[in-house]
């Protein structure tokens, strides 16, 4: 069974015995309305954050930000990065991702969920998952992955074509950090969502891969991305990041700390034994 099948039917499993509901989901697909065990009611939308921090969420200024329309299925990126990242932010432990990273910082640190990019000058700009600027002027965008089985490609049509020429080929062009065929036009639409992501790494700016290591797919495509479409430059500012190794860390770091209890029931949710 597939990555995604495992997580899926580990998310009906908790959404039963943890969450106490019994009700469907419901996914429109083509006209059809799906019943889907992993997928919570819509009323039930708020229980894909974890009891621990849940009321205090959506309380915040943080729920304000755009959810995505699949928000409530429990094998939602975006509720994966909120779960992981906001007790860091509520906690005052941010730095602690950093220090994952590799990244030395002193002082506050800005965090942001659904980033949109700055330097890109278009109507509909890229979106990060998550978005820390350090102290220093740092910053670090972060791409996660859960269930999705790969980053996307663009269609090779007139609206894609133009997009590219007119917003990512000037960033392509000006980037140290992204090897020569990246401004080929269809190599750059056949790896659009990870090159889209790539332009962002700069001198002051890193990318985050996150996703679990179990998620083959996409693994395989991030050491391509890596490995292929950045130089020597770019590859010191790419990181590459397990859920698994990440979540570990900060169990350990939290050891004596209420915070390993809740990483425990986070990966009690999103890292099903396979």
């Amino acid at each position: 069974m597939s990555f995604r099948g495992v997580a899926c039917e580990h998310l009906a499993q908790y959404k039963r015995a943890v969450l106490a509901i019994q009700e469907d989901g419901i996914f429109h697909y083509r006209g059809r309305a799906i019943p889907k065990p992993h997928i919570l009611p819509v009323a039930h939308r708020d229980a894909n954050i974890l009891e621990t921090y849940r009321s205090q969420f959506w309380a915040s200024t943080y729920a304000k930000v755009k959810l995505h329309q699949f928000f409530h299925h429990l094998n939602s990126s975006q509720a994966l990065c909120i779960n992981l990242f906001y007790p860091l932010i509520v906690e005052s432990k941010l730095h602690l991702f950093l220090q994952f990273l590799g990244i030395t910082n002193a002082g506050d640190v800005q965090a942001l969920f659904e980033k949109e990019s700055d330097i890109e000058v278009a109507a509909r700009r890229t979106s990060f998952d998550f978005y820390v600027r350090s102290a220093v002027g740092r910053e670090v965008f972060v791409e996660v992955k859960y269930t999705e089985d790969k980053f996307g490609q663009a269609k090779n049509d007139e609206e894609h074509r133009s997009k590219f020429r007119q917003t990512y080929l000037p960033l392509v062009e000006r980037s140290a950090s992204l090897v020569p065929e990246c401004r080929d036009e269809r190599f750059f639409l056949r790896h659009y969502q990870v090159l889209r992501n790539l332009v962002h790494i700069g001198d002051t700016g890193q990318v985050v891969l996150l996703f679990p290591s179990a998620n083959s797919v996409v693994a395989k495509e991030a050491v391509f991305a890596r490995d292929e479409l950045l130089t020597a430059d770019g590859r010191s500012r790419l990181h590459v990041v397990f859920l698994e190794e990440f979540v570990s860390f900060l169990e350990g770091q939290c050891m004596n700390d209420p915070l390993n209890g809740y990483y425990q029931a986070f990966r009690a949710k999103y890292l099903p034994v396979s």
